[in-house]
């Protein structure tokens, strides 16, 4: 079972670059990749030390589209590095609603329902942003059930 816990955090500074893609998960896959690499490829080139984990964040839902920034927790001075179609931005400091997905990306919506009826039994709402971090690679976990997204959720009253 999902815990749920609200707390306080600091400003995340990220790079990132905006898509927009369907619902389907495979599209979101494919788009959330190619964002990543570019931003990663960015970051290399600009010989950026201070990147930590991926993240995506989004300020919007649409039942039919999705858009999302994808990219990377940077240093505050980094992001003053972003140019062309690479960002920056910062998640500002806030209380947030804060839970560990631990699976499949493709998973994550069952977490996010699980969230919604947490949210609307204390009569709170999402607000903007949402933000996953990818606590580790699909690329370096031996299953995907041991893939682990900490998401941070905006909230306000209903």
């Amino acid at each position: 079972m999902t815990r749920f816990n609200m707390k306080d955090v600091a400003d995340i500074h990220y790079l990132y670059v905006e898509r927009s893609c369907s619902m389907d998960p495979n599209d979101i896959s494919q788009n959330m990749g190619l964002a990543l690499g570019k931003v990663a490829a960015f970051i290399k080139s600009h010989q950026i030390s201070s990147a930590g984990n991926s993240l995506s964040v989004y300020y919007s839902h649409d039942e039919t589209k999705m858009t999302f920034r994808a990219g990377f927790i940077v240093s505050a001075e980094d992001v003053q590095k972003a140019e062309g179609d690479v960002l920056g931005d910062r998640i500002p400091a806030g209380r947030v609603l804060n839970f560990i997905h631990r699976g499949p990306y493709s998973k994550l919506r069952d977490s996010y329902t699980d969230m919604m009826n947490y949210l609307e039994s204390r009569s709170l709402v999402v607000a903007a942003p949402t933000a996953e971090i990818y606590l580790n690679d699909p690329g370096t976990v031996a299953s995907e059930d041991e893939l682990e997204t900490d998401i941070y959720v905006a909230v306000a009253a209903a």
